[in-house]
């Protein structure tokens, strides 16, 4: 599979992540992960998709670990958002009508009050409409920075490795690496995600609203691979930033009453360098994202939840 010019140029501000990784993977055989679990999971949602109504509406908010930059085709090409995305994959499990505005490279304010030029055009919020049943939302790490860090950290640490056809080009000496985030940006996200549930029940009083959070890159109690060139230190801050992430949402979900999808807990035996990891590691073309197991096993994640609920 070859991956078009246009996508490369666009991957290199995933997560704002790529501003130090420029992707190449023309011409790159992509291996397609499969998981019997997920598969069989899936076979049985589309079993109780009854439960929810049929052509009820689900609008989708948040960043690339929602919007799911891959291989696969694109359902928009500006903010990389593909069709096999964990909103796609509910919506179609639930017979949902999905309005999907998540969008590589969201912050919270992407949401809630500022247009995430030139990718989307509106603050994803305006998609919330009286009708809306249904929205999830996925959101907080581009606030910390956190997988920008990890691209920068790695791109320095394998700088002086690359050669001709390499995975990575267009790493910079002295490309910026951002600090590790206060207690005060925690706090920040926190609050900022609890203002999205509250903008969204003031505009779809009837909607359910269901926090996505994302799912663990590195497990902190198994060896580091290949796959993830951080030095001790880089690992260890990478994981208090995602820690820290997975707490401020998860607190924003207890203050604001909206369900939460623990994908960094389910996630904990899939990180990158596990044998089936529902992140990529540096590999492209979109490094440190969701694989199509992640998407697909986040997928089910939400779809429980929603069952259980009827």
């Amino acid at each position: 599979m070859h991956v078009t010019r246009a996508f490369l140029t666009r991957a290199a501000t995933v997560a704002a992540s790529l501003a130090t990784v420029a992707i190449v993977a023309v011409g790159m055989a992509v291996v397609e992960l499969s998981s019997p679990d997920v598969e069989a999971s899936a076979a049985r949602n589309q079993g109780v998709a009854g439960t929810a109504r049929p052509g009820s509406t689900y609008v989708a908010l948040g960043s690339s670990y929602a919007a799911g930059p891959g291989v696969t085709r694109l359902a928009d090409r500006r903010c990389l958002r593909t069709t096999d995305n964990y909103p796609h994959q509910v919506a179609a499990a639930r017979g949902l009508s999905l309005t999907d505005v998540t969008c590589s490279g969201a912050t919270t304010a992407n949401i809630l009050r500022t247009a995430q030029k030139p990718y989307a055009d509106v603050p994803q919020i305006t998609a919330v409409t009286p009708d809306t049943d249904l929205v999830t939302v996925t959101i907080g790490g581009n606030d910390l920075s956190y997988i920008s860090r990890v691209a920068a950290q790695a791109c320095a640490n394998t700088l002086a490795r690359l050669s001709r056809g390499s995975v990575i080009s267009g790493c910079r000496v002295g490309a910026r690496t951002y600090p590790e985030p206060s207690a005060a940006a925690y706090t920040a996200v926190e609050h900022a995600i609890a203002e999205i549930v509250s903008e969204v029940r003031a505009r779809a009083p009837h909607a359910r609203v269901v926090i996505v959070d994302y799912p663990p890159l590195i497990d902190p109690r198994a060896p580091m691979c290949s796959r993830i060139p951080l030095t001790v230190a880089q690992t260890a801050e990478t994981i208090r930033v995602f820690d820290g992430l997975a707490a401020a949402t998860a607190r924003a979900a207890r203050t604001s009453g909206a369900a939460l999808v623990t994908a960094s807990k389910a996630g904990a035996a899939h990180t990158a360098c596990s044998p089936r990891p529902w992140l990529s590691g540096v590999e492209p073309p979109a490094p440190y994202h969701p694989t199509r197991l992640g998407k697909s096993g986040v997928a089910q994640l939400v779809l429980r939840t929603l069952n259980r609920a009827g």
